[in-house]
């Protein structure tokens, strides 16, 4: 008997979840496929919808094939979803079957850091799904992991889109529409899953549908960044969603808002976003307000929070500009060095576009004083 274990939050469970496990049933041709919505995923911030309805959404999404079965496993254990007590009990259901646990491809360059990887690996075979990405960084940690083990892992050829639970979750506090597998949404209003609360509904009432898509973006991005750093998560989504929500909006609206000298109008929404954000929507955190007010010029000696809402805006998933894959490859492996080269690159970009007014001075500063940071001789 052959089984293919498949465990996440599924925090909501979206279309992506569905073609990868239509991807593992070709390809891996298992008699039985278990989804195992975690309990509490050990490396994630837990799941903000509660563990029934992840479960019953999972059933939803996932009901199109008669090889498929919906655990409540870990979920019923409850505590963290450690993968080898989920892999160590389906091997005492099934000691004679063939298992395999199915990862993602940045789970699999992890995998060493998890809680005993050797217990999994020789429970359970590994397959990855990595975006149909055959990268030589992958086969040489395949390799990597064939000495470590005793086998390769199986490379599947699946391929999708960047699609994900985090960035859904925040677009649906902001009132965006996103397709879902069928029942999905319904089941999501019936149940009044992912509302954002008042800043949300402030948020979306004042900004455009494209504005709203990369809001949501740049939360999806700050908090994947943030592992690197390890700020507070509340300060984060919150400086996040903020930092554009005055882009339309008009100084002359608000009376007690003052302009500090000549500020060229690209910026005056960052100035005018920590106005509205203090003074209507009353937020106090001053590290969160600096964040909003920084956003787009940048300044001298920038607080980590500000780099982090700073960096996150020029390489969210909607942006695309040339160069802003290998911007995102750099970030991805070391944040400083990536925020030091978006700073430089943003400075030249403003200097070719020859903006009336010239480049605001705070721009100025921040470029002349991290144009020659080099992060990695400090690390």
């Amino acid at each position: 008997m052959k089984i293919v274990l498949f465990g996440g939050t599924f925090d909501p469970v979206h279309s992506e979840h569905v073609k990868l496990a239509k991807g593992a049933l070709r390809e891996l041709s298992p008699d039985k496929l278990i989804i195992l919505p975690a309990f509490i995923p050990p490396h994630k911030a837990g799941a903000a919808a509660p563990a029934e309805d992840r479960l019953n959404m999972a059933r939803i999404a996932f009901a199109f094939d008669e090889r498929i079965e919906v655990s409540g496993y870990e979920m019923e254990r409850g505590g963290n979803s450690y993968s080898y007590l989920t892999v160590g009990h389906f091997r005492s259901l099934y000691p004679d079957a063939e298992i395999t646990f199915l990862i993602g491809g940045d789970s699999f360059f992890d995998f060493e850091r998890w809680v005993h990887p050797e217990i999994i690996a020789a429970e359970s075979r590994i397959a990855v799904v990595s975006r149909g990405e055959f990268t030589e960084k992958l086969m040489a940690r395949n390799a990597e992991f064939e000495r470590t083990h005793g086998y390769r892992a199986k490379i599947l050829s699946f391929t999708g889109d960047a699609t994900s639970s985090t960035f859904i979750r925040f677009a649906l506090m902001l009132g965006l529409n996103v397709n879902l597998p069928d029942g999905i949404s319904e089941y999501i209003a019936k149940k009044g899953l992912y509302r954002g609360g008042e800043m949300f509904d402030y948020i979306s009432a004042h900004l455009k549908e494209k504005r709203l898509i990369h809001t949501a973006g740049v939360i999806e991005c700050a908090l994947s960044l943030n592992r690197q750093l390890g700020l507070d998560r509340n300060k984060v989504i919150t400086a996040c969603a903020l930092h554009d929500v005055a882009k339309y909006m008009h100084p002359s609206d608000f009376p007690s808002f003052k302009k500090t000298g000549e500020m060229p109008n690209s910026v005056v929404h960052a100035f005018l976003g920590e106005h509205v954000a203090r003074e209507v929507l009353g937020i106090t955190d001053e590290d969160v307000l600096s964040a909003i007010r920084y956003h787009t010029t940048g300044r001298a000696a920038m607080t980590d929070l500000e780099k982090l809402v700073y960096t996150a805006d020029l390489l969210e998933r909607s942006r695309d500009y040339p160069g802003v894959d290998k911007l995102r490859k750099l970030t991805n492996e070391n944040f400083e060095v990536g925020f030091c080269e978006c700073m430089r690159q943003g400075y030249k970009h403003l200097k070719q576009m020859m903006m009336p007014g010239g480049v605001y001075h705070l721009t100025i500063e921040a470029y002349e004083y991290y144009k020659n940071k080099n992060p990695l001789k400090h690390a």
